[in-house]
């Protein structure tokens, strides 16, 4: 498919929180066609939302708790040219330490995303999903916190550095992920999603 993504889409929905990314992943475009093995039917883009906090009260950080994520699902319906995917990278509700409140949260939140008109919609936890319980009510409603799945010639992994408060992938997620990345080819075009950057700030 051609990219079609016009300037007011973009800015309307980078306005409210949403990041429009374009797949092209350092090919360059050939006289026979896109380098790397892509070609112009594998282009695509897919939104990325974050820290979306639903349950979060607090009128100067957000005047509007309850309204921001269905603007952010209807800004999402109404672009021009739907995206491939759309993928949460965490913090879908504010922390609470009542488990029932928790879920309630989750619960809500999964609701209002299921409008969106996207089909391939993916979740990782953030720290105020995961960190109290170890994710344990977010795989509930949304599944593992890692995995990796394949989208167009593209290795996308999802890692969680969330569920361990420390904000460690721990042990058992490392070696997977070096089991994971022993099976890429080395010129494999990979795309990795975490919550925290997997550096120290």
């Amino acid at each position: 498919m051609a990219l079609n993504i016009n300037r007011r889409d973009f800015l309307k929905f980078a306005g409210i929180g949403g990041v429009v990314v374009a797949s092209g992943l350092g090919c360059s475009t050939t006289r026979s066609g896109i380098a790397g093995g892509m070609s112009n039917n594998d282009d695509f883009y897919f939104v990325q939302l974050s820290d979306t906090h639903w349950g979060f009260t607090g009128p100067e950080a957000n005047p509007d708790p309850t309204g921001t994520l269905p603007k952010a699902v209807a800004a999402a319906n109404e672009l021009t040219t739907q995206p491939d995917f759309i993928v949460f990278t965490g913090d879908l509700t504010h922390t609470t330490d009542d488990p029932k409140d928790r879920r309630r949260r989750l619960g809500e939140f999964k609701e209002i995303v299921s409008r969106l008109k996207v089909q391939d919609v993916r979740f990782m936890p953030g720290e105020h999903d995961g960190s109290l319980d170890q994710s344990k009510a977010f795989q509930e409603f949304f599944g593992p916190t890692h995995y990796t799945f394949d989208h167009k010639g593209v290795h996308f992994i999802v890692l969680d550095n969330v569920s361990d408060p420390r904000a460690r992938l721990g042990d058992a997620q490392l070696q997977w992920l070096q089991e994971d990345l022993s099976k890429q080819k080395p010129d494999s075009k990979v795309v990795v999603f975490t919550h925290r950057p997997l550096f120290d700030l």
